[in-house]
């Protein structure tokens, strides 16, 4: 077993030297210093499970009352997460706090498209089913398209799924030590954070542990070693009393290759290929115009979650997807400006976090927040200034802005970066 927490706060650097997080957490009763859950976890196994037994939490020490921690478990690794909703109850410099709820398109669903619970876990509607009846040719064909759930607030969509599990994850922060030492977030640390974050949610029923097969990153010492579980993976996707099941595949992209009928996607560290009809592919292209274009910067990734079925050559085909795009760290971003920004911003050594806008389009919600000044600062990117309607909204904005005396920070993409240093205050 091993076993990996939060992410290590700003006050805890120290120059020239590796940081060590400054975090205390209560596990069954116990205090314990998060960096030596890190450096030992063989030594504090038993007392992490036993704290998921006796609590069903840990508590982080940072202020009086102590918010609980989630106790997630995937794979033989122990993780400690925020609390759903609960990253405002932190304190300010504890590397748990967090404004997601506050800056999040989360709150646009109703009528059941998104229940958490109070033990951490979270049941899903999604606009498109993950089994379907054969008798159903049309259920069997069905694809979504963004419009069409953002009509439906009771369901949540491909996209809004990859931005939750993106949030429950925590990649929606980054902070200047993320990893000090390559500077990358990269794929190896992002996918088991996400495979532990589809654990305690379910929909229709289904764990998403058991229908969301995570890219694994790659290890070239062990090509084989995911063959298996990938197999299980597939081997679902068969038809049983007239039902067919569908899976969910979700990785990092690596390359669009045309086809006679579409497109082929192969996927980082990961051999076997996705194919989408060409209908679906410009559909994709058309929804995610900035994620999919030729034209992104350097270093930047797209992110698929896709609803795949299996074909009768055993081929993996794509129902649905939704492609997000991210910087090198794999921070989201809504726009190849965005992407310039976020790496701007960690080039900076600026603690901040991406809102992300689930299936919807919300009011108001700033391009990013720094969280590392009080209160947070907001930025804005501008950069359709060309069109009436988007340059009405930025207006909106920066009125509701000055009316709420709201710190911002603005880049207007035809000049340069703004000065995104955080200076001391005197």
């Amino acid at each position: 077993m091993t076993f990996r927490g939060g992410r290590a706060p700003v006050s805890g650097h120290r120059h020239g030297q590796r940081a060590v997080s400054r975090a205390r957490v209560r596990l069954a009763g116990r205090e314990v210093a998060l960096w030596q859950l890190r450096r030992a976890p063989s030594v504090y196994r038993a007392v992490v499970e036993q704290a998921k037994v006796t609590d069903g939490c840990a508590w982080c020490l940072c202020t009086d009352p102590a918010p609980r921690l989630v106790i997630r478990h995937r794979a033989g690794v122990y993780y400690l997460a925020c609390w759903p909703s609960g990253g405002e109850e932190h304190a300010r410099d504890c590397e748990f706090h967090n404004t997601t709820g506050q800056w999040s398109g989360r709150s646009q669903y109703h009528d059941g498209a998104l229940q958490e619970t109070d033990d951490g876990s979270a049941s899903v509607a999604l606009s498109l089913p993950l089994h379907v009846r054969t008798s159903d040719p049309a259920a069997a064909g069905t694809t979504s398209s963004p419009r069409d759930a953002r009509a439906a607030r009771s369901r949540m969509g491909l996209l809004g799924l990859l931005h939750y599990l993106w949030e429950r994850a925590d990649l929606t922060r980054s902070t200047p030590l993320d990893n000090p030492r390559s500077g990358r977030r990269g794929w190896a640390r992002c996918s088991p954070l996400v495979r532990a974050a589809t654990a305690g949610v379910t929909s229709a029923g289904l764990p998403l542990s058991w229908c969301c097969y995570v890219i694994p990153p790659f290890d070239p010492a062990h090509p084989d070693q995911h063959d298996a579980a990938f197999t299980r993976f597939t081997d679902r996707m068969v038809e049983r009393n007239g039902v067919v099941q569908r899976g969910l595949l979700l990785g990092a992209v690596r390359s669009w290759t045309p086809t006679p009928y579409g497109q082929r996607c192969d996927l980082r560290h990961h051999r076997a290929p996705l194919f989408f009809s060409a209908a679906l592919h410009k559909r994709i292209r058309r929804a995610a115009a900035s994620a999919m274009t030729d034209q992104r910067p350097a270093g930047s990734e797209q992110v698929m979650l896709a609803l795949v079925s299996r074909s009768d050559q055993g081929n993996l085909s794509a129902v649905g997807a939704a492609v997000m795009l991210t910087n090198a760290d794999f921070i989201p971003a809504d726009s190849t400006h965005e992407v310039v920004m976020a790496d701007a911003l960690t080039a900076a050594k600026r603690t901040f976090v991406k809102p992300l806008r689930y299936d919807g389009e919300a009011a108001v919600l700033p391009d990013f927040v720094l969280t590392d000044t009080d209160p947070a600062t907001l930025v804005e990117v501008w950069g359709m200034l060309d069109r009436e309607d988007y340059t009405a909204r930025k207006q909106a904005k920066i009125s509701h802005y000055r009316s709420t005396d709201t710190p911002l920070i603005e880049w207007d993409v035809r000049d340069r970066l703004p000065d995104l240093r955080l200076h001391s205050a005197t």
